[in-house]
């Protein structure tokens, strides 16, 4: 998921950047191909600069005479003394009659004589004669009488400035913006990624941790190993059914993990005794509420947890302990695993009893709902048990005869949590 959600997002990097380079280049060639006007002139062929824009010259290089008549070699200078290029030019000669065209030079020649005509067009090298730049071209040409051009008929389309183009420079400006945040990207994500790494390894040791210390819990009572892990389970699902956020679904979780803590506080005997308990033996049990919140009182760091330990026994009705708290006055976490810890009682062997059958525990909590649990909570627990959740969560708590309890619930099944059991 994480390697696919990595290269969504360098594939959307890479098509923003292939937009801005395209539009840059767009944005460019409209400027190159942009057309302010078409120029044309006849210019004389003696240098002299009659236009603001374009002149020309001629200079005879060789001639001598033939028995045809004339050979004659002419090279034409043409420049450019503009603000702009000139772009797709041509240049229209014209020639006395029975003029022959001997070789060319450095311009594609088009020989119109049956009307007296040359005319020149750039090569693929200078289609564009450049702002205070120069184009030349030669012909050798034999004609009967000695031929002396004095002007040359010159058309071209003058380009647009550079100097105004307005969207380049905003373009290379986004480029430069997605290159921060290109990078910003990928060394946030690989802060990021360490800070993960660091704060499950954190978790890791937290869960490890309150699991050595249940584990000294489930030593005493045989018949209850497991249960803080399921209830711990269970009270995560509800939370995360219910749309709490991934930081409260966590801190459910450690919250059921810890609930029984003050049980260490209770002797084996009583713990264990599989007779009916005497009025101090049941005072004892129900005083591990209070010995839990003393226990866990330090634990501030983690909401929910010492008041779940001492208040997990509240019934809504106001008739729990050990406080007889009422309705929403008993924290929501403590509600959350009460009815958690009920679905685990009552579906557990005990030393007293067996466990009840699926049909007897919805029946219990549903006729509890109102008076023992938050009524609120009790269709989440029942819709879990009818689902099969729960019979989930006892497959993976199971004991293993080859090797420590494990998890294979994800940290998807339960957002924020990493097991690391």
């Amino acid at each position: 998921m994480n390697v696919e959600k990595s290269l969504n997002t360098l594939m959307m990097f890479m098509a923003v950047l292939m937009m801005l380079l395209t539009g840059y280049l767009v944005n460019k060639y409209a400027l190159d191909n942009n057309v302010s006007s078409e120029y044309k002139s006849d210019l004389n062929l003696n240098g002299a600069r009659l236009s603001d824009k374009i002149y020309a010259s001629c200079e005879k290089k060789r001639e001598h005479r033939t028995p045809s008549g004339y050979d004659a070699e002419f090279e034409f200078l043409i420049t450019n003394i503009g603000d702009n290029r000139i772009s797709n030019w041509k240049a229209n000669l014209m020639v006395p009659e029975g003029t022959v065209v001997k070789n060319s030079w450095d311009a594609a020649l088009n020989q119109h004589l049956d009307r007296n005509e040359l005319i020149f067009a750039p090569e693929y090298y200078n289609i564009d004669i450049n702002s205070y730049e120069a184009t030349s071209f030669r012909v050798l040409l034999n004609t009967i009488e000695p031929f002396e051009p004095d002007s040359i008929n010159f058309v071209g389309y003058e380009i647009l400035s550079g100097q105004k183009d307005f969207i380049g420079p905003i373009i290379m400006v986004a480029i430069g913006i997605w290159l921060v945040a290109f990078v910003g990207y990928w060394v946030t994500r690989f802060n990021v990624r360490n800070y993960k790494e660091r704060q499950q390894n954190d978790i890791k040791i937290i869960l490890q941790s309150m699991n050595t210390f249940i584990s000294f819990i489930d030593a005493k009572d045989p018949y209850t190993r497991g249960h803080s892990k399921r209830v711990a389970m269970y009270a995560a699902e509800i939370a995360k059914r219910m749309g709490l956020s991934g930081d409260e679904v966590q801190n459910i979780y450690y919250a059921g993990l810890l609930h029984d803590a003050g049980k260490i506080s209770i002797p084996d005997a009583v713990l264990n005794k599989p007779g009916k308990l005497t009025d101090e033996e049941r005072k004892l049990i129900q005083n591990h509420t209070i010995a839990g919140g003393k226990m866990l009182k330090q634990m501030s760091s983690i909401r929910g947890i010492r008041e779940t330990a001492l208040y997990h026994h509240e019934r809504y009705d106001g008739t729990g302990y050990p406080e007889g708290l009422r309705g929403e006055a008993i924290p929501l976490y403590a509600r959350i695993v009460g009815v958690a810890d009920s679905y685990d009682a009552m579906s557990s062997n005990r030393v007293y009893r067996r466990h009840l059958n699926k049909d007897e525990i919805i029946e219990e909590i549903q006729n509890g709902s109102g008076t023992q649990f938050d009524p609120d909570l009790v269709k989440y627990m029942v819709d879990m048990i009818n689902d099969g959740y729960v019979n989930v969560v006892k497959m993976e708590t199971a004991d293993n005869d080859n090797g420590p309890n494990s998890f294979h619930i994800t940290e998807s099944d339960i957002p924020g949590v990493y097991m690391g059991i």
